[in-house]
């Protein structure tokens, strides 16, 4: 692993729904009830020279927890080994009033990252340009089944290689993750109650000139979710992002 590698924050306060995209692929996407700070790892979507992050804002409520309080939203985008160094920021209403434009929602802004630094190429620019409806092809709902039934059988090994690209994807950014592993299979065999598989539900929008799937549901349901059967309390679910690689649609992220 021997490139530099990249984490993003945000801050982001009631009043927006706020969507981020990095090269063109939606990152984040969120209505918030109270303000909220995530950060994570970057690195595998960007890529050396020229990166566009967009930012798309539109109205929502004020929070009654801070009702005076008006929308704010900042995305920056910092080293790894260095979280004060900040290489990209974007921050609403600043970076719009310093242009001495209307600050006004709905509004788009953002701007170019620009890293001279070798990184890996990512896995969905090698994947195969597809055009395909909102519902999605037979091939790539039957992805999404094959996650959903290797899960619901506690089947290791095929829960392992339907996860296998996302799995040496990140091992191929950010070195490996045994401990991960090991936790992923220990959850798995936790007693869990999947939510019923609806195909009907699934809804696979198009980026990135049709190379990246992101998976999600029209109910707004989590795309694959499970609820704890002795913890009514805990439960998980997740949306994904596939990429058509080798003739068939994989889960890269």
């Amino acid at each position: 692993m021997a490139h530099t590698n990249y984490l993003y924050r945000i801050l982001h306060r009631p009043a927006s729904h706020a969507r981020a995209l990095i090269n063109g692929i939606p990152i984040y996407d969120r209505i918030v009830p109270d303000n909220v700070a995530p950060i994570g790892p970057v690195t595998h979507w960007l890529v050396r020279g020229e990166n566009t992050i967009t930012v798309e804002l539109s109205p929502s409520p004020r929070s009654p927890l801070t009702p005076d309080l008006g929308p704010h939203f900042e995305i920056s985008v910092r080293l790894a080994e260095d979280l004060d160094r900040a290489v990209f920021t974007w921050d609403y209403p600043k970076s719009v009033a310093a242009l001495g434009l209307p600050i006004e929602l709905p509004l788009v802004g953002g701007g170019v990252l620009r890293i001279d630094d070798d990184l890996p190429d990512p896995v969905y620019r090698r994947g195969s340009r597809e055009e395909f409806p909102a519902e999605g092809t037979v091939d790539q709902r039957a992805a999404v089944q094959e996650l959903y039934d290797a899960f619901a059988t506690r089947d290791a090994g095929r829960f392992e290689a339907a996860m296998d690209l996302k799995v040496s994807e990140f091992e191929r950014y950010y070195g490996p993750q045994p401990l991960s592993r090991a936790e992923a299979m220990k959850r798995m065999n936790e007693p869990w109650i999947m939510e019923p598989f609806d195909a009907h539900d699934l809804r696979f929008d198009r980026y990135a000139d049709g190379r990246v799937a992101y998976v999600r549901r029209a109910s707004g349901k989590p795309a694959v979710r499970a609820q704890h059967r002795d913890e009514p309390t805990l439960g998980w679910g997740s949306n994904f992002y596939m990429t058509r690689l080798d003739g068939r649609w994989r889960i890269f992220c």
